[in-house]
């Protein structure tokens, strides 16, 4: 008895540290120990995401079929957008990690200082291209006259607060780069407080405040990104960071580091820019087997991004571990921890992959009534289901290659997967054969066993040890 209380509050003791995020250099304590710490608050901050994206889709599915559609096309835009930040994400948080592995706090946080500037000048580029073309957007991806005349205005406040999503998302990834995965986590459960009230207030209306519908969704979404980032800046502005060093010296423009900076970040952000301009053109692609399957797709993918939203956490908790302890010259611990938060992650993706599978009705009934759409959104929840155990290991090894250095190479198997694979297969099978979208969702699910098979060959070869950043 006195053994089991010692380890419960063992264990309660370890969630508590991960929570407050008081531990931020893992290249010295146990390797479960220290994917556990960086593994729980990234977890809980990717649910609160996911929770973010299921309150969004609730709010916008009581505007009606329309409303849902919209939103999925601007939403699916500024993932494309969304490429630029995550890019920067991805080598911000890897020459950080590397940087504190090495023992060198202040170069970390000038590298910080300067992806900062990189995203802010990013951000109102792309913000203010994106209104000025905004109708041409949405004929682009195949939206008709009236759902470009419906989301001009939602449209336009998407992309004019863009900056707010692109400096939430970047200096998340600082964060955690540092170690600091408890205060990602802190920011983004503002985000999702501000954002679920705001929306709730300005879609419906509340008191002297008129119900905008989808124009309040816009609102409110901006709302709860530009609290994050006031929350992130005040905090990196008066804390003191053992990790991450800022001062006067950090915010001089140095031109050498944003070289670096965006030679891996323009990898990643074509990285991330693959799959998110896959999706649109899978979407020119859906919506040629009608708007039902292009409704019902559109649901069920929101619906799979919010179930694996928090495995991403396990995925970039072991980026920071590989990271780190390259950094700390310890390559055998960093492919250790890969390899035992891979398991964990394939775990928690099965046991989500369980419930989908059990209640896929019950989950799609919440998001619509029409009997159509529902039987294209279940069709593709099962399919995807399958995938979800291949997931745990993608996800967590192609972070780590991210941290190692190999940001070209995760983006060339992305090319494979994604242009030579999914995109041509999905639209033989489903409008050349004619199997409709059944020929689509086998295509994905396929495409996603090729790139699992090339992430473990490339890792198993062991290259990425010997690669400097």
């Amino acid at each position: 008895m006195n053994s089991l209380l010692v380890r419960t509050r063992s264990v309660f003791n370890l969630c508590r540290i991960a929570m407050l995020g008081t531990e931020k250099n893992f290249t010295s304590s146990s390797v479960t120990r220290a994917a556990f710490l960086l593994s729980l608050p990234a977890m809980v901050e990717l649910l609160i995401e996911s929770m973010f994206v299921v309150v969004d889709l609730l709010y916008v599915s009581r505007l009606g079929d329309s409303a849902i559609t919209i939103a999925g096309i601007i939403g699916t835009i500024i993932l494309v957008i969304y490429s630029i930040p995550v890019g920067l994400n991805i080598a911000a948080s890897s020459l950080i990690a590397r940087r504190i592995g090495e023992g060198k706090p202040k170069m970390a946080g000038l590298t910080a200082v300067q992806s900062i500037y990189l995203g802010v000048f990013a951000a109102i580029c792309f913000s203010t291209l994106a209104i000025l073309f905004n109708r041409q957007l949405f004929y682009m991806v195949g939206a008709s006259e009236q759902h470009a005349a419906e989301g001009d205005l939602y449209s336009k406040i998407r992309f004019g607060c863009i900056i707010f999503l692109m400096l939430r998302v970047l200096m998340n990834g600082i964060f955690r780069g540092s170690g600091d995965a408890a205060m990602a986590m802190r920011a983004f459960l503002l985000a999702f407080v501000m954002n679920a009230l705001a929306g709730g207030i300005f879609i419906f209306g509340f008191g002297p405040i008129p119900a905008l519908g989808l124009t309040g969704a816009a609102i409110g979404n901006g709302i709860g990104n530009l609290s994050a980032v006031i929350y992130q800046f005040s905090y990196l502005r008066y804390r003191q960071h053992n990790n991450l060093v800022i001062g006067r010296q950090q915010l001089m423009i140095m031109p050498a580091i944003m070289k670096r900076i965006l030679r891996l970040g323009s990898a990643g952000t074509l990285q991330y820019l693959i799959p998110a301009s896959s999706w649109l053109l899978m979407i020119r692609i859906v919506s040629q087997l009608g708007e039902a399957t292009l409704t019902g797709y559109i649901i069920a993918d929101r619906i799979i991004i919010c179930a694996t939203l928090p495995a991403w956490g396990i995925a970039n908790a072991a980026g920071v571990l590989t990271g780190q302890n390259l950094g700390a010259r310890r390559p055998e611990r960093a492919e250790q921890s890969v390899w035992k938060t891979g398991l964990f992650n394939m775990c928690f993706l099965g046991c989500v992959s369980l419930v989908m599978i059990l209640f896929t009705h019950e989950i799609v009934g919440w998001f619509t009534t029409e009997a159509a759409v529902a039987e294209q959104a279940i069709l593709y929840l099962r399919c995807m289901t399958i995938a979800f155990f291949f997931f745990g290991y993608t996800m967590v090894i192609s972070r780590a290659l991210n941290a190692a250095g190999l940001v070209r190479t995760v983006t060339l198997l992305y090319v494979l997967m994604f242009y030579i694979v999914q995109l041509p297969l999905a639209w033989w099978l489903g409008v050349g054969m004619g199997w409709g979208s059944r020929g689509v969702f086998s295509a994905i699910l396929f495409s996603e066993l090729v790139l699992v098979t090339g992430c473990v060959i490339i890792f198993r070869a062991g290259k990425w040890k010997h690669i400097r950043i």
